[in-house]
């Protein structure tokens, strides 16, 4: 070794490079796949797979939002964690915000740290359903009820069977789910045409509507759609792909606007949705966007094509939409809102886990929990 060596190319020069030959190629990509969004939009909006919609200016309207949120840390070679639920509801005459109200539940506890996500994820809907039944108990009902949690549950939430812990969880969601439809579905739009609206609001299945729009699931569409809508996709649907199902729905979907919709389980015949007593009552999905900078949403409400028509779903996605009042990249519906904002005890750092973390410790250190067990016992013993 003389003290030469080669240093190769070092890191920033790599970088350099790429960026400098790169961006050309990526941008004319990215160029080629805005012009097919442009060009295929106008379609879409002719055949009815877009529809706009008209806000309701002033609303009157009595409505609930039920927000969730968890938080977690590491203790005792497990988790903590704490699920609290809220529910606000909200009196609305010609646009003023005149009377609220709220309920909340919260849960404290400890898991074990296998698949604790799953677990706070059917904690989160077990307290929502929680609110929810205690709503539909009252006697002055809202008209409308906005969840952020879904309202059933997936293929993908269903766990392995001998995951007994989190198993226990996943059936009492189940049980919940299927309790609160069981009781109360005929007080609910639109089996009930006076009932309470149900929606569940969320950013997930970006595009399914797309792959509902051939000749063997137009039948499951319950808006008006082109006829030839099915054919002029198909040449369409590999550039689609290309594209990206999702930033192609972001793209086509404009201010006050909507997708149609249609029933997600019927499509899918895998779905495998749960509970199988909630399933067959059907779910009807469509995507809305209510301003310029407000992301695109998925909206789900329970029923089959045949309970719901073109002007029910746009006067729910039009009320949905009159309430997001901001146009803004994490705005929500006015009820949402705020019970999100009411929430935001349980995720401030430090606080409640600290806590209740600090206090356990304390009482595991001085085995005070241990004297109150043994002191029925103690007294035999001194006898």
């Amino acid at each position: 070794m003389n003290g030469s060596f080669d240093k190769g190319v070092p890191v920033s020069q790599s970088i350099v490079a790429n960026v400098q030959l790169g961006l050309p190629a990526t941008v004319s990509k990215l160029s080629s796949k805005m012009r097919f969004i442009d060009k295929i939009a106008p379609l879409l909006k002719e055949q009815g797979v877009i529809r706009t919609l008209d806000l309701i200016q002033p609303i009157t309207i009595k409505c609930s939002g039920i927000a969730t949120s968890h938080r977690t840390i590491n203790a005792f070679g497990g988790i903590l964690y704490i699920s609290g639920a809220v529910r606000q509801d909200i009196s609305i005459q010609e646009g003023s915000i005149y009377q609220t109200k709220q309920e909340s539940v919260v849960d404290v506890d400890e898991l074990d740290d296998l698949d604790w996500q799953k677990k706070l994820k059917f904690i989160d809907m077990i307290n929502a359903y929680k609110l929810l039944m205690d709503t539909m108990e009252e006697v002055d009902l809202p008209e409308l009820i906005i969840m952020d949690v879904p309202l059933l549950l997936e293929r993908a939430d269903t766990p392995l069977s001998e995951r007994v812990d989190i198993m226990k969880y996943y059936d009492l969601c189940k049980e919940t789910i299927a309790k609160f439809w069981s009781e109360y579905k005929e007080k609910i739009y639109p089996f009930n045409k006076n009932g309470v609206k149900i929606a569940s609001i969320g950013g997930k299945r970006f595009g399914a509507i797309f792959f509902a729009l051939t000749k063997e699931n137009l039948k499951y569409v319950p808006d008006a759609i082109g006829e030839s809508i099915t054919s002029e996709l198909d040449q369409y649907m590999s550039k689609m792909q290309m594209v990206g199902i999702k930033r192609l729905l972001k793209g086509i979907l404009v201010k006050r606007s909507r997708t149609a919709a249609f029933q997600f389980d019927a499509i899918t015949k895998d779905n495998r949705m749960e509970p199988i007593s909630v399933r067959e009552l059907g779910l009807m999905t469509m995507h809305i966007k209510a301003g310029n900078n407000t992301p695109p949403m998925l909206i789900e409400v329970l029923g089959k094509v045949d309970d719901w028509d073109s002007d029910m779903l746009d006067k729910i996605c039009a009320e949905i939409m009159t309430l997001i009042t901001f146009d803004q990249a994490k705005a929500l519906p006015i009820p949402l809102w705020y019970a999100k904002y009411a929430l935001k005890p349980i995720e401030v750092r430090p606080g409640v886990l600290e806590f209740y973390k600090s206090h356990a410790k304390e009482m595991l250190k001085n085995e005070s929990l241990e004297a109150i067990w043994k002191e029925d016992l103690d007294v035999f013993e001194d006898e």
